[in-house]
């Protein structure tokens, strides 16, 4: 016993001196003096006051930090009259919501921004459907990935902000991709539309600030609509979950058929199947991995692929409880895309942390 003790003290003495080691505490001490340094200037800013999300949590998640970032571009237009507000949920009028990445209201009019942290070589136009992204594969290969217009998703989110606030305010709608990427082929008609990496944002911003020669919003028009949507910035855990539900549902009503998805380069994942169970599923999501990564799984690019959902058959007469690997429940499901498109599985509720699936063979997966 004696003996056990000593050993287990010499190991913790070793682990003291190691940590003493100038070669391993001196950049110890700098990443901490770095960290405190950063962690200080995000809570002096707005994108913190507003959504008072810890600086960790939003460095380690690819949509937050790309508003924040986008947010740091431009925080020095706060000294000309600028307020910011984040994840704004704008209601359409049917009990659903619409998101808005990033809005900025100052003096000239009002600025919506749609945040893509996005990688690699970006292609589309202002009246196609889907984009596509392409990113190396390796070995001068190079695949795919198409995701949703984001011109015509920052259009609606206008559309809905207008119904809100009234026509008679200006807003201008502001495209913003990751300094990662290159905008290869974007071609764009509209004037009031601009599509750029964000570290154009400031540039672009002031040039159209100076175009307009008067302000068009006065000191309080700013704070009266800043007050007026900030509770749009507020909303409790359950609005975020129905949000995503009608999402969700949206999605699961187009007809587009296209093949099953993988993990978008981002690292959040991408929508692989829809549940006939909406409710469970996504309560599921929202508890493992949060909201605001949910919200950003269903926006991320959708990489095409050739692999097929096992599903075959006819459904299981009598569903099965329990996911053999996590102990997690198993939901019925349907294959929305793909060669199998209509057919059901069980798929485990803990998706994507599990990614168990029982075929209506009883093939595991």
């Amino acid at each position: 016993m004696l003996g056990q003790l000593q050993r287990l003290f010499m190991s913790l003495l070793q682990l003291v001196l190691l940590f003493l080691n100038p070669v391993i505490l001196i950049p110890v001490i700098i990443i901490i003096i770095v960290l405190v340094k950063k962690n200080k200037e995000y809570k002096s800013g707005a994108y913190y006051q507003v959504t008072k999300l810890p600086y960790l949590s939003v460095r380690h998640n690819t949509g937050r930090y790309g508003e924040y970032l986008t947010y740091k571009y431009l925080k020095h237009m706060e000294t000309s009259g600028a307020k910011f507000l984040f994840n704004v949920y704008i209601p359409k009028g049917n009990g659903e919501t619409t998101e808005i990445d990033l809005l900025m209201i100052c003096p000239k009019c009002i600025f919506v921004f749609e945040s893509k942290n996005y990688s690699g070589w970006i292609f589309g136009s202002e009246n196609q459907k889907n984009w596509y992204q392409t990113l190396p594969a390796g070995r001068g290969r190079s695949h795919k990935e198409h995701f949703y217009n984001p011109i015509m998703q920052n259009r609606s989110h206008i559309k809905h902000l207008k119904s809100l606030l009234g026509e008679q305010f200006p807003m201008r709608s502001i495209i913003v991709f990751s300094d990662r990427c290159t905008l290869k082929s974007v071609q764009i008609k509209s004037n009031d539309i601009s599509v750029i990496n964000r570290y154009d944002v400031s540039s672009v911003v002031s040039a159209i600030c100076n175009q307009t020669p008067t302000d068009i919003l006065s000191e309080s028009n700013i704070t009266e609509l800043y007050n007026k949507l900030y509770p749009f910035t507020q909303v409790d855990e359950f609005a975020k979950a129905q949000h995503i539900t009608n999402i969700r549902n949206n999605l699961n009503e187009q007809p587009i058929r296209q093949t099953a998805p993988k993990y978008a380069p981002s690292g959040i994942t991408t929508l692989q199947t829809e549940a006939t169970n909406v409710t469970t599923v996504i309560q599921a999501e929202v508890n493992s991995v949060g909201v605001e990564t949910v919200v950003k799984d269903l926006q991320s690019p959708v990489v095409e692929s050739t692999e097929k959902v096992p599903v075959e058959g006819k459904p299981m007469e009598k569903q099965i409880s329990k996911c053999p690997r996590c102990n997690g429940n198993l939901v019925l499901r349907t294959a929305t895309r793909g060669a199998n498109a209509g057919d059901q599985f069980y798929g485990c509720s803990n998706y994507p942390k599990c990614k168990y699936i029982q075929s209506i063979t009883n093939k595991t997966v």
